[in-house]
């Protein structure tokens, strides 16, 4: 039986953005105050006035630091002081460390990792807020033994994805159906704000069904200066609406849908969102539900991009979903395969990247880019996973803009091949993955051929004679 007190998967992210945040808040404490005492002097420096938020004395993060016993119970002591110092601004973690039942050496492990953090606003750049954080996943998830590669999306699959959809404008509006913590919008956030724009001049909306994900996504987005609303809603049951009650459009779409899940198959037939084929996506694999619900959800001009399992891209019953986007939309743009291990050892799935425009260039209408972003010159090997490599990711994302063929990387192919294949999109049919065998010098390997042979025969002839030496011209009986 399952032990009801270990720390749910699910709950990686409850159980970690708050320290996070509490470090942020901490270290831009500490920041603000200095300014203040060099400004105004000690007496004046305690004026709530200098902060962006208020850490309770007693409770900064060397005092967390300094517990060493029963440091969930302390954790607890802290985090109510500080929502309770700073309740106008609404904070609410909503998190108990008692009810996670970790062990005191695992959570003062990760305290000391963050600890060697530096997470004030006035010097932080945003991106190390995103990297302090998985840092700490997988490390909770070692030190409970446990895999956390699926809760949480690789930044450079991230950078990838969101390159591909930019450049961003001023009034632009992105969604992300299944959101998590935000990642994927945050790193939208983060492009944006590298490119030299205000992130929050764009309109970002989340959904997210998994319980606790969207006070997670609060915090990310507070965290990372991003306004940003997200509900606790499932996208397909429950999909955003306009203030007419028409599905509400917008300008991008990306996420990282769950793969292969059951979805209200019975209860959303009637769905226009799903009449565009004469048929529904199994009850059991809804994979194209959320890729036809990502779809509708685009303006007239958008633009999405999805990770999905790789068996969306030929599966022999989905066929029709393909015939639709690929012949009555040309709507697909590319097809990107990954290499597998991505997100950890224990999730070895290779997704693809779909990317879906409504607006395709005039140079690239009937025409699909399959990209083989798993080629071993993309990523890197490590431990108990895979890596994109920067290099990888600039060059995945140098030949989609430049929409160019590569031997065994990369193709440009007609929509009339893909109708020839009814509608497969594997990327083996297109791209030759396979590495190409060695060109044989047949003229260099006979004459190599000639010296072995040359070389056996001396061997032969000189042990011949050292037999003849020691037994005589009766050796021939032992040839």
């Amino acid at each position: 039986m399952e032990d009801d007190s270990e720390i749910d998967k699910t709950e990686y992210r409850e159980f970690l953005l708050p320290l996070i945040f509490y470090k942020c808040a901490n270290d831009t404490y500490l920041d603000e105050y200095e300014e203040a005492v060099e400004e105004f002097g000690e007496d004046l420096a305690d004026d709530p006035a200098f902060y962006w938020m208020q850490v309770p004395d007693g409770y900064l993060w060397e005092d967390l630091m300094a517990t060493n016993k029963r440091v969930d119970e302390g954790l607890n002591e802290a985090i109510e002081a500080f929502e309770e110092a700073n309740n106008d601004l609404g904070i609410s973690f909503g998190v108990d460390y008692l009810s996670f039942d970790a062990e005191d050496t695992t959570l003062k492990s990760l305290l000391q990792m963050l600890d060697t953090v530096d997470l004030s606003v006035k010097s932080v750049d945003h991106d190390a807020v995103t990297e302090a954080y998985m840092m700490l996943v997988r490390q909770f998830a070692e030190e409970e033994d446990r895999d956390a590669g699926e809760f949480y999306q690789p930044p450079k699959v991230i950078d990838m994805v969101v390159q591909m959809l930019a450049p961003f404008r001023n009034g632009e509006s992105v969604y992300d159906p299944t959101a998590g913590a935000g990642d994927m919008l945050v790193g939208v956030a983060s492009h944006y704000r590298n490119a030299g724009g205000d992130p929050n001049k764009l309109t970002f909306v989340g959904q997210e069904s998994i319980k606790g994900m969207t006070e997670a996504a609060d915090l990310n987005f507070l965290l990372n200066d991003v306004e940003a609303e997200i509900e606790d809603a499932d996208p397909l049951d429950e999909p955003r609406r306009s203030d007419d009650g028409t599905l509400e459009k917008f300008d991008y779409v990306l996420t990282n849908f769950p793969y292969s899940a059951d979805w209200n198959k019975d209860e959303l037939q009637d769905d226009p969102r799903f009449g565009h084929v004469d048929k529904d996506p199994r009850t059991d694999r809804g994979d194209y539900a959320y890729i036809l619900h990502m779809y509708s959800s685009l303006a007239e001009d958008g633009q999405m991009v999805t990770l999905a399992p790789q068996g969306v891209l030929f599966r022999q019953n989905e066929s029709p979903f393909r015939k639709f986007m690929v012949e009555q939309m040309d709507v697909i743009e590319a097809v990107i395969g990954l290499p597998e291990k991505l997100f950890g050892e224990d999730t070895g799935i290779a997704p693809a990247i779909l990317i879906l425009n409504k607006d395709k260039p005039a140079e690239r209408e009937d025409e699909v880019l399959f990209l083989h972003a798993a080629h071993e010159d993309f990523y890197r090997e490590l431990d108990n996973k895979n890596r994109l490599e920067p290099d990888g990711v600039d060059r995945t994302v140098e030949i989609f803009e430049e929409w160019r063929s590569e031997e065994r990387v990369s193709r440009v192919v007609d929509t009339d091949e893909i109708e020839e294949n009814d509608y497969n999109l594997n990327l083996a049919l297109y791209v030759d993955t396979t590495e190409p065998e060695e060109e044989i010098d047949t003229v260099a390997e006979a004459k190599e051929l000639a010296r072995l042979e040359a070389e056996l025969s001396e061997i032969r002839n000189r042990m011949k004679h050292d037999l003849q030496e020691l037994y005589g011209e009766g050796v021939n009986q032992y040839e």
